[in-house]
């Protein structure tokens, strides 16, 4: 009996234990990085998508799809308050609020030769945000993206993309991994250090293999890129890179829902990343009879530092190939995707690396010694957990 009520103590200290550690978080729901004016830029898909509204609740289609997954989720660390979603004005000014925002999508296709259908793609690059309501300072953000692949025997026009994606988003589940993404770190009310991408320079070598984007455009989306892969791996928080919003700034955020725009002002990052994308290159390795084979190669200088201190820790040149094959007689061929697709294995088996070091990659990536420098960032990116 003294054991059984020994065991019962236990599991209601625990579970009060639980409880006590769970922090409280006010979702807000659906929003864009950005402003009406960007939307064009960034967004033209999802601003079409949001103009219309779910029957049952009276928002828009993705807020309604994103709402139900939230509701659905079981989170392990957050205690999610989602009865004020459209009324900000109950929110306690202590309240830390959780919003998901789109920051940039694009879409791109190509003519595949060998199944005479074209291939077109959909990629929509998010940030999970939580930010002190009072003061809208930003706490920590979380990046994750998603793909949607599409087959068609013509080509895409705007109408059959927009409607693929609204498919997308109401017969599939596009937010299928958003609690365990937000599961896998430990939301504080406050954090000590923080690490964030503050510069990215793009060399004319690498431009000319892009597609007619702006450049604040492109930086996004590698900016975006690399912090998915850094964070996923490592499990960190890191300050959203905005290109044309400096360090320090605000970052806009329009909740859909209400059309309300706020201002998020991020914080200064301890600890700096510095992306040089110096170029891509592109060989044509073997060619048989039916296909060719292509090493598409991308080279990338990356600085990890401590501008405070003047302390570097990481600051190396490196490259990343990866085959391709390209069926005989395809004419149109999307090179600006595969290279993109190259850089993100690159920064991706960086990220790795900084974990467990392969010395066949290392060997791969660059001429030097770099294995001490990799094992010292996996102890500076413990201190922004």
């Amino acid at each position: 009996m003294k054991k059984l009520l020994g065991i019962v103590v236990l599991g209601l200290f625990w579970c009060g234990s639980t409880f006590a550690n769970e922090i409280k978080i006010f979702y807000s729901g659906f929003s864009l990085s950005n402003t009406y004016e960007s939307n064009a830029a960034y967004a033209k898909y999802t601003s079409s998508l949001i103009k219309e509204k779910n029957p049952e609740t009276g928002i828009n289609i993705i807020s309604h799809e994103l709402l139900n997954k939230v509701k659905k989720s079981e989170f392990d660390k957050i205690d999610l308050d989602t009865k004020n979603l459209l009324d900000f004005d109950k929110y306690p000014d202590s309240a830390i609020v959780m919003s998901v925002a789109l920051q940039h999508e694009e879409f791109t296709q190509e003519f595949n030769h060998s199944s005479q259908s074209y291939m077109g793609f959909y990629d929509a690059y998010f940030q999970i945000l939580f930010y002190d309501f009072s003061d809208k300072n930003l706490i920590a953000s979380i990046p994750f993206d998603f793909e949607i692949q599409m087959l068609s025997e013509v080509k895409f026009d705007e109408s059959q993309i927009l409607k693929r994606i609204k498919d997308f988003y109401i017969n599939d589940d596009p937010f299928l991994d958003l609690d365990q993404r937000i599961n896998q770190f430990e939301i504080k009310k406050k954090y000590d250090r923080r690490i964030g991408i503050t510069k990215i320079d793009i060399q004319d070598r690498a431009f000319e293999e892009m597609p007619n984007s702006s450049s604040e455009s492109v930086k996004n989306l590698i900016a975006q890129t690399f912090s998915k892969r850094l964070s996923i791996h490592h499990n960190v928080a890191i300050v959203p890179f905005m290109e044309g919003q400096a360090i320090g700034k605000d970052m806009k955020l329009m909740f859909v829902q209400t059309d309300e725009i706020y201002s998020i002002k991020l914080p200064n990052p301890d600890y700096h990343i510095h992306i040089n994308l110096k170029g891509f290159k592109k060989v044509l390795a073997k060619s048989s009879a039916s296909e060719d084979l292509y090493l598409y190669g991308s080279f990338v200088d990356l600085k990890f530092f401590q501008p405070d201190l003047n302390k570097i820790y990481f600051d190396e040149a490196l490259r990343g190939v990866t085959k391709i094959k390209i069926p005989k007689g395809q004419t149109e061929v999307n090179d600006w995707r595969k290279n993109n697709y190259n850089l993100e294995i690159l920064f991706n088996n960086y990220s790795k690396n900084i974990i467990k070091q392969n010395k066949k990659w290392i060997k791969e990536a660059t001429k030097n010694k770099i294995k001490k420098d990799l094992k010292n960032l996996k102890t500076l990116l413990e201190k922004v957990k």
